[in-house]
């Protein structure tokens, strides 16, 4: 099966309170075997990855935004997600996210669950404990998204 057949399950589960929370705490035991600080600090690639996982998407445990970004759609050796430009984003779609001001590279990493304008999104990640809205544009003091992935 190809990752995008797996989207409908992957939004299903971080729509759901207690899958979302089931892979939150997963995200906290990699991260605390990692020798990393507690959940949810740097908890968002650790948290898509096991929602990735628990939806049949073959991920390994991934910390680090920038990482579990180049694996699923990177240039070399990624499972080939399509860059999708903000404002073209759709449920499934991974947004991810730059701080040019910090450490180089991807620093937050989401799964888009609904599209309410073609800015403002209804989200899955390590930030909330239940489903939560996210502009693309960062507004509301985040981040924001540079680009989306999207599952081919």
């Amino acid at each position: 099966m190809a990752d995008k057949d797996h989207i409908a399950k992957l939004i299903e589960l971080g729509d759901d309170l207690a899958s979302l929370k089931h892979a939150q705490e997963i995200a906290a035991q990699a991260l605390k075997a990692a020798g990393e600080p507690p959940f949810p600090k740097n908890g968002c690639a650790a948290t898509l990855s096991a929602l990735l996982k628990l939806a049949g998407i073959d991920v390994p445990m991934t910390l680090g935004a920038g990482k579990l970004a180049h694996i699923l759609g990177g240039q070399i050796s990624s499972r080939g997600w399509a860059h999708i430009p903000v404002g073209e984003q759709q449920p499934g779609d991974v947004g991810v996210t730059f701080d040019f001001g910090g450490v180089p590279g991807a620093d937050h990493v989401y799964l888009v669950l609904h599209t309410v304008t073609t800015d403002h999104m209804i989200i899955a990640d390590n930030q909330a404990p239940e489903p939560h809205l996210r502009y693309a544009s960062g507004k509301g003091g985040k981040t924001p998204t540079d680009y989306f992935l999207r599952a081919s």
